[in-house]
């Protein structure tokens, strides 16, 4: 039984691996101007940027990263989450594409913009996709996989920085986007958002795919149809005032809060310039990477 249940999980995982490669790529995008800024601000660079350029360029990512997670949250719901994962690397390809010809600031602005939406998208979707394809026994596992896989691609493009020039790192973005697509086209799309739009019968067979066939999937259905008549009822304001809905939203937006109120974004945008500009003994990209050793290790 037990060997029965580990096999019908390995579809889950492969699904789910498939998803959070966008969160890798997110993480990647991220940190994509630590060894890249002090690179452009060298007088021996095809072309150089000011400190404000360099600024901008590292924050501008926010903004496409607002506006991702806003289209998100709409194409969640209308085009499906395994759909709307797959989208994101249009804005994220095209992106890199134009950061690794970059001839002046701007194209590095635009390209650190779309990258960003392409981030926001993958926020927005990934999480809800995994945690809707997954049962209550490895959920909460695989609803650690995003922000682990986040770290780990921040990890990997200070490791690259090291070893490649600028405008590889950006070609190099291009290949997690790629691997993400082409898996995602062999996954299916969450059980439940297929409920929602009336596709039973499509449920029933990405159920079937991800529990295995001997699993009793058909249950699972119907709980899940369930679930979504009894959330279908219209909510009031006053329904806001109940514990079991206010408390869980307080939670998670107080943590997530105060975890940006630390600064910890920003730092990770510029962290090699920072190091830079101390008195550390190794070169700033080592420290960078150390940094993301850490990052990594801190989510295990």
């Amino acid at each position: 039984r037990e060997n029965r249940v580990e096999q019908s999980n390995r579809k889950l995982f492969l699904a789910a691996f498939a998803a959070v490669i966008g969160n890798f790529s997110f993480g990647y995008a991220m940190v994509y101007t630590s060894p890249v800024i002090p690179v452009l601000e060298s007088p021996d660079s095809s072309f150089c940027i000011t400190e404000d350029e360099a600024s901008w360029f590292g924050s501008v990512f926010t903004l496409g990263t607002a506006a991702g997670g806003l289209f998100g949250m709409i194409l969640n719901d209308i085009v499906g989450r395994k759909l709307s994962i797959m989208l994101s690397a249009v804005p994220s390809g095209i992106g890199y594409f134009i950061m690794s010809s970059a001839q002046n600031v701007n194209m590095l602005y635009g390209g650190r913009i779309l990258t960003g939406i392409a981030g926001g998208l993958t926020s927005a979707s990934i999480p809800v996709y995994v945690s809707e394809i997954s049962h209550p026994g490895v959920r909460g596992a695989l609803g650690a996989c995003p922000q682990m896989m986040a770290v780990i691609g921040s990890l990997i493009l200070y490791v690259l920085g090291i070893l490649l020039p600028w405008r590889w790192l950006a070609v190099v973005g291009e290949v997690p986007t790629i691997v993400m697509v082409i898996l995602l086209c062999f996954m299916p799309d969450s059980p439940r958002f297929l409920i929602s739009k009336g596709k039973r019968d499509q449920a029933l067979q990405a159920l079937c795919w991800l529990r295995g066939a001997e699993a009793n999937y058909k249950k699972e259905c119907d709980k899940i149809e369930n679930n979504l008549q009894q959330q279908g009822e219209r909510m009031s304001c006053a329904d806001l005032r109940k514990p079991s809905f206010y408390k869980p939203i307080r939670i998670a937006v107080s943590m997530r809060f105060l975890q940006q109120l630390t600064g910890i974004t920003p730092i990770l945008f510029y962290l090699e310039s920072i190091f830079d500009k101390t008195s550390v003994i190794l070169p700033g990209e080592y420290d960078a990477a150390i940094v993301g050793a850490v990052r990594f290790l801190s989510v295990l």
